[in-house]
This record gives structure tokens, C-alpha cells and sequence, in this order.
């Protein structure tokens, strides 16, 4: 089967990752330091949803993302967050990040695990009645891009989007 090529007008609904694709981690060791400290970080993150990705688990935005998503808002595509995650008691921190820094129509959806995401993504589509292909999701795990590339979903890693966005040469 040969790869369809991306045409980023033809989007009808992107989808992103949170964690180290809209959210990246100042600390590379994010993840060992939370389960270390598992409930006090959820508890931190329930109680401190305003500043918990600022001041207790610093992130920064993607510059590339944002204007990939500033290009689809022009677009009237509808756009979603998704994240996978063990409980939702961080779910409002991510959320407010999300809308503070990039857009406040952004709908935020949690999955249970990585693998869910697919699921997540065919109820998206009939909410949004397109066709896969329609759909583009960024998500910084390789194995999340090589699954969603099987079911006919555009993926991309946040490290391709800057080629797309010079190809499209308006962005």
C-alpha cells in the first residue's frame, strides 16, 4: 500500500499528545522522579491545577506545535488533546496548560494507557463524522505513530512537524 501524502488543508481534526509533545518536560527524568513520589505528585497536581506544570513539574510549550495549531484553528479544524494517563488527578493541571498556552478550544480527553489512544481517536471521529485520514495525530512515541499509520490515521513525531510546516511554507 503506498503512503498517502499529508495535506495539512485535508485535516478535518488534529489530535496531540500531552506529555513531551505539547507539554515538554524541562526535567528528562520527569517520569522517575513522579513515581517516586507518585501520590504527592497527584496530590500537588489536583490541588495546584493553575501552576502545577509551571512551578512544581516546569514544561514549555512546542513553538512548532503552536503554530500548527494556530494553522488549523484558521482552518476550522476542530482540535483535541490526548492523553494517556494512570489517574485523572492531574488531568485539570493538564488541561489548564493546554488552554493557557495554546488554546482554550482545545478539548481535552484522557485514555487509560497508551494503546486506548486508538479508541480515543475512532470516537473522535464520529463526534467529528470524517474519515480517518482526516484525522492527524502528534504524539512523541514511536510505537503510538507506527499504530495509528496502520489504521490510516496521519502521525507524526513533534520533531516532523517543523518539515511539514516549511513545506507548507505558510505556516
Amino acid at each position: 500500500m503506498e503512503k498517502e501524502k499529508l495535506n495539512l488543508d485535508d485535516i478535518k481534526v488534529a489530535i496531540f499528545d500531552f506529555d513531551d509533545t505539547l507539554a515538554i518536560h524541562k526535567s528528562k527524568n520527569y517520569l522517575e522522579q513522579k513515581d517516586q513520589n507518585l501520590l504527592n505528585c497527584y496530590l500537588k497536581a489536583y490541588l495546584n491545577p493553575n501552576s502545577f506544570y509551571e512551578t512544581i513539574e516546569p514544561c514549555i510549550i512546542s513553538n512548532s506545535l503552536y503554530r500548527l495549531i494556530n494553522f488549523f484553528k484558521s482552518n476550522n479544524a476542530k482540535i483535541y488533546c490526548v492523553s494517556g494517563m494512570r489517574f485523572s488527578f492531574h488531568l485539570k493541571a493538564k488541561e489548564n496548560f493546554v488552554h493557557k498556552y495554546y488554546d482554550n478550544d482545545i478539548e481535552f480527553i484522557s485514555s487509560a494507557n497508551q494503546e486506548l489512544k486508538i479508541d480515543a481517536i475512532k470516537v473522535i471521529q464520529s463526534i467529528n463524522n470524517c474519515k480517518l485520514n482526516e484525522i492527524l495525530f502528534v504524539d512523541d512515541m514511536e510505537e503510538n505513530i507506527k499504530r495509528f499509520k496502520i489504521f490510516g490515521i496521519h502521525a507524526l513525531l513533534p520533531n516532523e512537524v517543523d518539515s511539514i510546516i516549511d513545506e507548507k511554507n505558510q505556516i
